[in-house]
């Protein structure tokens, strides 16, 4: 079993809309970051972590973790439509090189995708204790220190975040042509 953490509490402003509740290609968002999350993970405990959850993605998922019992916690972005591929890389990767704490996607321009990977219980439980207040920090500065295996993803597997109309859009141009 390894828990999930869906980060769906932003309020979409650059959007212009409640991100989780966006539909693509006949299913909302949330839904669609569920269905990532089976296809990699059958044994998956997943937790929504919505509006409830303030102060963006660190203070989220320091919160969450109160949730999870599992040796590994999955964290998956609500906003990722197509991160299915990169989740089932770091997946392996988990399983191959298990002395990490962290098991991040990397694209081919060096951007890790934090948003989108796996991490020990443990180590992000002890990154979360370092720091009194995680509302408004940034998710790089309660991860960036753990032992990290970094997971290449090659160009073919996209790592699209939507935060814009124009990543909307986008995102379903990638629909109608896949």
């Amino acid at each position: 079993m390894t828990d999930w953490l869906i980060l769906a509490g932003g309020s979409g402003s650059r959007l212009g809309q409640d991100k989780a509740a966006t539909p693509l290609d006949g299913r909302t968002l949330l839904d669609r970051a569920r269905a990532t999350i089976d296809s990699v993970d059958d044994t998956a405990t997943i937790h929504v972590l919505d509006q409830a959850y303030p102060g963006g993605p660190a203070a989220a998922v320091v919160a969450g973790l109160t949730r999870c019992e599992s040796a590994h916690v999955g964290v998956l972005a609500v906003d990722m439509p197509f991160a299915a591929d990169a989740l089932v890389h770091v997946w392996s990767a988990r399983v191959k090189q298990p002395a990490a704490d962290a098991w991040v996607p990397v694209d081919s321009s060096g951007r890790r995708q934090w948003l989108c990977a796996v991490y020990r219980s443990s180590a992000l439980a002890t990154a979360a204790d370092s720091v009194d207040e995680w509302s408004g920090r940034s998710f790089a500065s309660l991860v960036s220190q753990l032992a990290c295996v970094d997971v290449p993803i090659d160009d073919s597997i996209s790592l699209l975040d939507i935060d814009t109309p124009d990543d909307l859009r986008r995102a379903r141009e990638r629909t109608n042509n896949g």
